[in-house]
């Protein structure tokens, strides 16, 4: 990874520059090519490929599309940018940036070596969010270096940043990053306008590339919701069904954020305790019971009935959740009794 995306910017004979980028065979890169002369009007841009197609642009300050490939002729920041999504091995090799002063002039030239490369690239991964839940991205960076971290919305037009390293916001409201490090970025108030395809990625400080990393494709589902107002000292039961296909070991954990909550009861065993929570499985029945005993305020919070997935490339799934409120002892009655289906 230390070598990952290796930028080699060298200055040629005239106006002619060489760079060398490496990109995720199945992700995207975005490359980016300078005006050579700041101060001159390019009227025609084009980029050959190694393959020796032409792309070219016939529009300004708008993304042009022509199959995997885009181009943006960015007429205020000087530049060219160019995308290649779904990248293959045989995307490696020269760019050439033709920039024409005129359409029939002599053009000036940079030169962009691209490798798709599969070491260093992470597997895609299908994560599950609930909503009006919480839900957390995981870049899963395997160890802190220099290049700017950031996640990206694919919309089918652009890749839209939503934060990096870089910003000194860390939060616009919805989108939080949790950990600058691995680069956690979580999603309160989940609805499904946040489905769609994330991407996280590595860019230069100086923004001559952007490159992705990760794929992770988010779902949006509805989840079965209870909530319970306990007093200190009482027992309830509650039920969790499960569908036919769910994985074998299921558990229960806390915290307002599933994607990242560490179990708290597992059914590794036929039946299990621990402390005030018993839990046991009826396979057949495709329903877990649970058992609490001698709640106490501690134990306000909440609970998510979910199953361990030994699938990597997927989170694991949730069939309800549980608000529970435990407050002081009342002359309420000391035994309850909740029913979750």
């Amino acid at each position: 990874m230390k070598n990952f995306l290796l930028l080699i910017l060298s200055l040629m004979a005239g106006c002619e520059v060489s760079s060398e980028v490496k990109g995720c065979e199945g992700g995207w890169v975005e490359l980016t090519c300078i005006y050579p002369r700041e101060d001159q009007e390019y009227q025609k841009i084009e980029v050959i490929n190694p393959r020796g197609a032409i792309i070219q642009t016939t529009k300004k300050d708008v993304w042009e599309k022509d199959d995997r490939f885009s181009l943006y002729h960015d007429t205020r920041n000087k530049n060219l940018r160019m995308a290649i999504k779904q990248l293959k091995s045989d995307d490696s090799g020269e760019y050439n940036c033709k920039f024409y002063p005129r359409p029939h002039s002599s053009p000036e030239t940079q030169k962009l070596e691209l490798k798709v490369v599969k070491d260093g690239c992470r597997t895609p991964f299908n994560q599950t969010a609930y909503r009006t839940a919480k839900t957390t991205i995981t870049c899963d960076f395997p160890k802190k270096y220099s290049y700017v971290k950031f996640i990206c919305k694919d919309n089918n037009e652009i890749l839209e940043e939503i934060l990096s390293t870089q910003s000194s916001v860390k939060s616009n409201g919805t989108f939080t990053l949790t950990d600058t490090n691995s680069f956690n970025m979580s999603i309160s108030n989940v609805s499904s306008q946040h489905a769609g395809v994330y991407w996280c990625g590595v860019k230069s400080k100086e923004g001559s590339y952007r490159a992705s990393l990760r794929k992770i494709q988010l779902e949006i589902k509805n989840i079965t919701s209870l909530k319970r107002s306990q007093t200190s000292g009482q027992s309830f039961t509650y039920w969790c069904e499960y569908p036919q296909d769910a994985p074998i070991k299921k558990f229960i954990c806390k915290g307002e954020d599933p994607s990242i909550c560490q179990p708290l009861w597992s059914t590794s065993k036929r039946r299990t305790n621990t402390g005030n929570f018993s839990m046991e499985d009826d396979r057949e029945r495709r329903k877990i019971t649970i058992t609490v005993i001698n709640v106490t305020t501690d134990d306000t919070g909440t609970y998510w009935c979910g199953a361990v997935n030994t699938d990597n490339r997927h989170s694991n799934p949730f069939f309800n959740k549980l608000e529970m409120i435990v407050g002081e002892w009342t002359n309420a009655a000391a035994t309850g009794l909740l029913f979750c289906v």
